[in-house]
């Protein structure tokens, strides 16, 4: 009786693919954020910030992929300051399940301006020199 023909050996599967590198430097800061999708506005904390996009916190949680408006307050020492709140609109890269009634999530700035480019650009400096204090806008 002859053996069975065996199949020969599967290819080795390549790698998984590597995690984009991110483009921009993250910082840890917590700002108040309102988010704004198709469906619901409600309020978030970010936990980290960068000219790029934002992680944030909230209650309610967000799906990957959504498009949303995401208005950014500076805090400091638990009072909003002067600077006009940063609206921009993003895209959710990630999100997670609820853990310790938190949701968390990743988005992306998208179709960011000059303005916004600026406003961003003042708020990283600012945390990279806690010492510094923003310059006044000049309009």
């Amino acid at each position: 009786m002859a053996a069975p023909k065996s199949s020969p050996p599967s290819p080795p599967k390549p790698p998984p693919a590597a995690r984009p590198r991110r483009q921009h430097r993250r910082l840890t800061i917590r700002m108040s954020a309102e988010v704004r999708t198709a469906r619901t506005v409600f309020t978030a904390t970010t936990r980290d910030l960068s000219a790029g996009g934002a992680g944030i916190i909230s209650d309610r949680g967000l799906t990957e992929g959504e498009e949303i408006a995401l208005g950014l307050f500076l805090v400091v020492d638990d009072v909003e300051e002067q600077m006009p709140p940063l609206w921009v609109k993003g895209r959710v890269m990630w999100a997670s399940g609820e853990q310790l009634n938190q949701h968390t999530a990743g988005v992306r700035f998208s179709g960011v301006t000059d303005e916004q480019k600026k406003w961003l650009g003042k708020v990283l400096s600012q945390l990279n020199d806690p010492g510094a204090t923003p310059a006044p806008d000049r309009h």
